[in-house]
Order: structure tokens, then sequence, then C-alpha cells
């Protein structure tokens, strides 16, 4: 109970059920004592199920023996209610696991789009429970501030059995969020939710005044799309059997993606119009893609009759992205590779501020600086044609650019704030 956390009640259950606790194949009681070695077996039966429906469809965006994660569609129920019989998350799930109990660890609304955690036995359930953390997508109406703090208790209001509204008596509640685009009217929030209320975010933007899109329950309107602009497109989790740390993201749906035409097309930074011969040493901005920044790390001057060779840059690029990888930004970064030409390199990395990108860079070349050793990643299978690797050319080559960075400000990676400043 103490070391995997089984909860008293699921071993209550077992002692009862036979088979329900063994001890290298045969039956145990809880009070009886085991020796190193010996394998102890708690089999859960599940005694309820739903019926299963397979015509529906839900994406798993995540699976393990522990739990399934679903990708669900917009106005799909989670749960079969007296209006919702054989069309919702649950009877699908029927429909996959027919002898699983349907455990829902966090629940949506019909109309709410994204990730939904499913347990598969009442263990991973108890496990999960309260342990996991939610990252919504928000669309609403009008210029939300760029930040966020909403605490409001909620309540139901007392004439309704759905719906709710901030109340003094109610129980409490905390939603924060980030405001990410503006467009059209509508703004695009990150949000996460310290507690889990019933309709917490879209009671919680209403109030401050600003309505979901579509939520005209909340006073969204439905002009530009016909249900409330809620998205779940993130949960991170310690997986029950194992201990790891997991997190599962989801795209934004393109009916949210509509209110906000182009923000999510590739938009070319500066990176395209301007004459890259004026720019020397350093690390600019080269374009972003929705939440997805791409870093051109520049050590010499594009077309200064300069260039690094290609076994240094190689190894460059191998040190990098082992430091990079391996280091507390790791989580973060996508991709460290070739830009096409001997100056510099590519760095993409996701959700990660402009000033720990400027760190991430500053530290990984120092680790390049001071590396001495095997250079990580040099089969065959692994580099192709690009065998050759320079260790002593590398540490020199990434010297410049250490003394570039001294001093680099997030204004520096806009490559409009060097127009008419002398590039070195």
């Amino acid at each position: 109970m103490e070391e995997k956390g089984v909860s008293r009640r699921l071993l209550n259950k077992l002692k009862h059920r036979e088979h329900g606790l063994t001890c290298n194949g045969a039956p145990i009681r809880s009070i009886d004592i085991v020796a190193p070695g010996d394998v102890v077996t708690l089999w859960a039966e599940d005694e309820k199920y739903l019926e299963p429906n397979g015509s529906l469809h839900a994406p798993a965006a995540y699976e393990s023996s522990s739990l399934i994660i679903f990708d669900k569609p917009g106005g799909m129920p989670v749960h079969p209610s007296i209006k919702h019989q054989g069309d919702t998350l649950g009877n699908y799930f029927a429909y996959l696991f027919p002898k699983l109990t349907f455990r829902p660890v966090n629940r949506l609304d019909k109309d709410t789009s994204g990730l939904c955690i499913i347990a598969k036995n009442a263990y991973a359930a108890d496990l999960l429970q309260g342990n996991f953390r939610k990252l919504y997508y928000a669309a609403v109406q009008g210029k939300l501030p760029e930040y966020g703090r909403i605490d409001a208790p909620i309540a139901r209001v007392r004439e309704s059995i759905i719906q709710r509204c901030v109340r003094e008596d109610g129980q409490p509640a905390v939603t924060n969020f980030r405001r990410i685009a503006y467009q059209n009217g509508y703004s695009l929030a990150e949000v996460i939710p310290e507690t889990g209320r019933t309709h917490q975010i879209r009671v919680h933007f209403a109030h401050i005044g600003y309505p979901l899109a579509g939520d005209d329950m909340y006073g969204g309107m439905r002009l530009h799309i016909g249900r409330q602009a809620l998205h779940c497109g993130e949960v991170t989790f310690t997986e029950p059997l194992t201990g790891e740390k997991i997190t599962v993201r989801s795209e934004i749906p393109e009916d949210i993606k509509n209110l906000f035409k182009g923000v999510f097309e590739m938009d070319k930074i500066a990176s395209f119009q301007v004459d890259h011969t004026k720019f020397g040493v350093g690390m600019y901005i080269s374009r972003i893609d929705g939440d997805i920044v791409t870093y051109d790390v520049r050590m010499v001057k594009p077309n200064g009759g300069k260039y690094i060779s290609n076994p240094s840059l190689h190894t460059i690029e191998h040190l990098f992205a082992t430091y990079a990888r391996n280091s507390h930004f790791g989580d973060h970064v996508i991709y460290v590779g070739p830009m096409g030409c001997r100056t510099g390199f590519y760095l993409l990395v996701r959700d990660l501020p402009h000033a720990d990108a400027i760190t991430l860079v500053r530290e990984a070349y120092e680790f390049i600086a001071d590396f001495s050793g095997e250079i990580p990643g040099c089969s065959e299978a692994e580099c192709g044609n690009y065998l050759e690797h320079d260790l002593g050319s590398a540490k020199r080559d990434v010297l410049p650019l250490l003394k570039k960075l001294e001093g680099y400000t997030v204004e520096m990676l806009d490559y409009s704030w060097h127009f008419g400043k002398e590039i070195l």
C-alpha cells in the first residue's frame, strides 16, 4: 500500500475474490509473510461494462498496459447519459476493451475536444487521480491581457442542473492563462487550470468578460464556430507502472485554427527578407511555425570568404545535439541540423522562451569548448557519408560565438535590431 499506491479499498476487494491475491501463483492472504524473490500478483477483474460501439472513432494519442489517452473529437460525450446512449467515448472504449471497466481520469465536456485519460484498472486510476497536469487551448472573444490568473469560486446555478456560475459560496477554482495570438477579434490562450471544477474554464473566462467563442451557454457567439472553442492540448503524468514522466500533446483542431487565419501558417520572419551578407556571428530567429521556433545559429559571416570545415561542423552538430538533448532544456529541443552552408546550423525548439534558447546555445558551446573524449553517435548508420570529425577545430570554431553571445539579449535575436548597426 505504501510503496505501490494500492488503495485499502482495492486491497479489501481482492482479499475476498478468488485468486485476487497470489504469491508465485498460489493464493495468499494479506497477512502472510513473503520472502525475497517471491512474486505477488494482484488480479483485479472488472465487473461493470458498457455497450460496445465500433462505429465510433477517437484516435489513441498514447497507450500502455495501465492507460489509454484518446484524442476525443468535439461533439462526442465522454459518459453515457439520458440523452446519449451508445454514442460516447465510453462505448468506443468498451468496443476496444470489452473486458475492462471504463474509468476516465479527466473528463471533458461533450463539445470540448482533446486528450482524455482512461485508466485500464482501478490501481492505475487511483494513482493517476489528481496526479497529472493539463494544458488547454481556448479561443475567446476580445483581446485578452497577455497573462492572467482567475481566482473565483464556482457554484451551480440554483435553477439549473448543468449550468455553473461564479458565486461567493462556491468551491475554490483557479485558472491561469497566457495569450499566444490575437486576430479577427479573438484571442488564443494557453490555459492551465489549478482546480477541476465543472465548466471551470468556460465560466471563468465569461466571468472576466471574455467568453469562449461558440459557447452560447456562457455568452459566446456561434458566428464562426459551432461549439465552445476549447481543446485539451497537452497532458503530463507519471506512468503508474514505470514511474516515467510522460507528456502527450494534441494539435489544435481546424475549427479553432480557422478563427486565426494565417497564425498557424509558416511565418517567415526577416530571414528571407534581408541580405544575409550583412549578418555575421550571432543567433537569429529564422522563422516561427505555431509554437515551434527555428533559430539561425551563425558561427561565421555568410559569403565572407571563410567557412567552417565539414569535419568541424559535423563534430559541433553532434556535440551540440548531445548536450541539448540531455540538458534541462532537452524536452523542448526538436532538431539540431545543417542549414546547407558551412557557416552554422539550425536549432528548432518548442515552447522555450527566447532567453532560455540563448542560454541553451551558450551552455552547449561551453560544453563543446571543454569537451574531451569520444564523439557520440559516430557509427555509419547514424552518420551515413559524414564520418569525418575534427574535435580540435570544433573547439576553436565555437569560441567566436561564445564571445559574441556575451551580453546577447532577446532583442538581438531579431534581424531588424541589427539594421544600421555594425555587424562583426
